[in-house]
C-alpha cells in the first residue's frame, strides 16, 4: 500500500473530505495571502491540507501550475465592470477594483505583467474591455490600449507589493531627500524635498498616499488613451 492510498484512506476513516484539486488550489491562494506567490512550497501546501506533497502534484500538477491556478483564482476575484459604463469610468473601475484585490495577493500582479494574464479568469475581461475601447472610437488601436492601461496600473502594484522588501525604502528616500529642502540652488531638489518634509509617516496614511498616487497614475493612463482619440499619436 502506497504511503498517498494509506493518507486518503486515513482521511476517510477520520470523516474528513476528499482531497480535491479546487481544496489544493485554495489552500495555495491562501498561502499567497500571507507569504507572497514566490514565498511558498509544495511541501507547504501538502502540510496545510495534511496529505503527502504527490497528492498535489496527482490533482493540480507541479508547483508551476499550482501558481496558474492562483493566478486564475486570484484574477476571478477582480470584478469586470459593467459593459455599458462609458470607457474611462469602465477602466477605472477596473483598475482600481483589481488593485485592491492583487494587493491582497503579492506577486501576482508582478506575473500578470511580466508573464501576462494567460488563464481561463481573464479572458471576460480581456474580451470586455477590448470591446468597450472599440465602441469608444479607438478602432485597431484598441488592443494596444487596453494592454497600455492595464500594464501601467498593475506595474504599479507590482511595485507596490516588491515594496515590502525593503521595508526602511520609503523612510530612506524622505531623508534623502528632506535634505535639500533649502537648497535654492538647486530648486527641483528644493520641491522634491518640501515634499518630503510634508509627506506623512503615519502607516494608514501612508496606505491612503500609496492610493492617491495609483489613483493619479490611472488617470493620467487614461488622459494619454484619450488623446488619442482627438488624433494624437
Amino acid at each position: 500500500m502506497s504511503q498517498t492510498t494509506s493518507r486518503r484512506r486515513s482521511r476517510a476513516s477520520a470523516g474528513l473530505p476528499p482531497i480535491t484539486a479546487d481544496k489544493i488550489i485554495e489552500a495555495a491562494t491562501e498561502l499567497t495571502a500571507e507569504q507572497g506567490l514566490d514565498g511558498w512550497s509544495i511541501r507547504q501546501i501538502s502540510t496545510k491540507l495534511d496529505v503527502w506533497p504527490g497528492v498535489v502534484a496527482h490533482h493540480v500538477g507541479d508547483r508551476e501550475a499550482v501558481v496558474m491556478g492562483v493566478v486564475d483564482r486570484v484574477i476571478s476575484r477582480i470584478p469586470v465592470p459593467d459593459r455599458q459604463l462609458p470607457w474611462r469610468e469602465w477602466f477605472s473601475a477596473l483598475m482600481i477594483e483589481g488593485r485592491g484585490v492583487l494587493r491582497a495577493y503579492p506577486g501576482v500582479a508582478r506575473r500578470m505583467v511580466v508573464v501576462g494574464p494567460n488563464v481561463p479568469a481573464a479572458l471576460p475581461t480581456i474580451d470586455t474591455g477590448i470591446n468597450v475601447l472599440q465602441a469608444a472610437g479607438f478602432g485597431e488601436q484598441s488592443t494596444l490600449i487596453y494592454r497600455y492601461l492595464l500594464n501601467s496600473a498593475f506595474m504599479l502594484v507590482a511595485v507596490e507589493d516588491d515594496r515590502a522588501n525593503f521595508p526602511t525604502a520609503r523612510v530612506d528616500m524622505h531623508r534623502t531627500m528632506a535634505a535639500f529642502a533649502d537648497d535654492q540652488a538647486r530648486p527641483g531638489l528644493a520641491a522634491a524635498g518640501a515634499e518630503a518634509l510634508s509627506q506623512v509617516r503615519d502607516p494608514a496614511e501612508l496606505a491612503q498616499e500609496e492610493l492617491r498616487f495609483f489613483r493619479f497614475t490611472v488617470e493620467r493612463s487614461l488622459d494619454g488613451a484619450e488623446a488619442m482619440l482627438g488624433g494624437g499619436r
